[in-house]
């Protein structure tokens, strides 16, 4: 019987917003619009996620941050001999956050925040030529983050997060065998793991501002998730692995440090850069475990990964028109992690290039509303998997947007 590789991305892919590797990088409206840059923005509670120290320099007794994205994903392969092309059915990707932050003394301040950094849904046709390795994933993810964050003078903060990772999972794929086309569909919503986050910022002046941030690796467990299959000839029913009901599996996510630079070259222009870098290379491997309690049956597939680290270049530019409206525009480049042997269908990753662009309107009482839009290219690569003997040309590309709210207290 031919291998089926079950190649599971577990908690998120690259196509939900097309970061590096399954990172959706969609916590703050007006960061986003900003280019990603995050690590010295702190006008609300927001920036928890990005580095906990800006909560103690948020210049408000209570802050409440929330908004939400569109994401529409786009992806097409061709065979380069061939020409037998497919493109993704893709749904609309809603990630969310919600921030909020008190301040119980002037240089303490603690809050707490919900994000989704890992999420996507990604739909191939049944028919195409790697239909055994993903037909249609959908997952969710959630990052519940306590923080604290305390100022020791006007200039220096330092803050931390405990980070608690909550998602679900379903991934469907088709294998061929003795001529039947067998669905299989694993699914899981209740997958889990633990981090933190730490972080410093550095405001010497009014003009110039600076931020070091760390989030740490985060292992997410599926503990016995539901194994489904469909169409198996009743002569394979009770065989491995098609007699197996259940699974696990463990996806490491990347630990990330970003150092960043806020400066403010006019009264109404400041600009913004940050540099990313992540540690995809401890994803060496993806080992997902089919089993049988009853029958006390167990089949293991190994995918192997090999993804290398990569850097991630942001830069933004916020102008203000008036005190009430601010423009803001942003750009990244983010290499992808994944080389072209271990490509696959389920993370499909390029180099990508951003072009963002947003609004800020400041209303009375303490409320700001915001409005990002941006544009995600990818760099069409050739890919050649080794593991699945998968070739093709790579085209993808990402519709991005969003709508923000803020209410600060003072």
């Amino acid at each position: 019987m031919k291998k089926i590789f079950l190649t599971l991305a577990l908690i998120g892919l690259s196509s939900s917003a097309f970061a590096g590797g399954y990172r959706v990088a969609l916590q703050g409206v007006r960061q986003a619009a900003l280019g990603g840059t995050s690590s010295t923005q702190t006008r609300d509670a927001s920036v928890a996620f990005y580095n906990p120290a800006g909560l103690a320099f948020v210049d408000s007794k209570l802050s409440i941050a929330v908004g939400g994205f569109g994401v529409k994903t786009a992806v097409k392969w061709q065979d380069p001999l061939t020409l037998q092309k497919s493109e993704t059915d893709n749904k609309l990707g809603t990630p969310m956050y919600v921030a909020v932050s008190y301040k119980p003394a002037d240089d303490v301040a603690i809050g707490i925040s919900v994000t989704t950094p890992f999420g996507s849904s990604v739909t191939w046709p049944e028919d195409w030529p790697n239909k055994a390795n993903i037909t249609h994933i959908d997952l969710k993810a959630f990052n519940i983050q306590p923080t604290i964050a305390y100022r020791f003078n006007d200039w220096f903060s330092i803050g931390a997060g405990f980070i608690y990772t909550h998602g679900t999972a379903k991934l469907e794929k088709i294998q061929t065998v003795a001529g039947n086309d067998i669905k299989l569909k694993l699914e899981d919503k209740d997958a889990h793991g633990l981090g933190f986050n730490i972080g410093a910022m550095f405001k010497p002046n009014d003009k110039l501002g600076v931020g070091i941030a760390y989030r740490s690796n985060v292992d997410v467990s599926a503990n016995k998730g539901d194994v489904t299959w469909t169409n198996v000839p009743s002569a394979l029913s009770a065989n491995v692995p098609f007699n197996t009901d259940k699974w696990n599996t463990v996806l490491p996510l990347p630990s990330e440090f970003t150092f960043g630079l806020s400066y403010k070259v006019l009264p109404k222009l400041e600009l913004f850069g940050d540099i990313v870098w992540a540690n995809w290379t401890r994803y060496k491997s993806l080992d997902i475990n089919l089993y049988n309690d009853a029958s006390n049956t167990f089949y293991t597939s190994t995918s192997k990964k090999e993804w290398k680290d990569n850097t991630v270049f942001r830069f933004g530019a916020e102008y203000s028109f008036t005190d009430n409206i601010q423009g803001r525009v942003g750009y990244y480049h983010d290499k992808s992690p994944v080389p072209s042997a271990y490509w696959s269908s389920e993370t499909p990753s390029a180099n990508l290039n951003s072009f963002s662009a947003g609004l800020g309107i400041k209303l009375n009482s303490g409320f700001y509303v915001d409005l990002f839009g941006s544009y995600v290219q990818g760099e069409e690569r050739h890919v050649n998997n080794i593991a699945d003997n998968f070739v093709g040309d790579v085209k993808l590309h990402a519709i991005n947007f969003g709508l923000g709210v803020t209410y600060n207290l003072k």
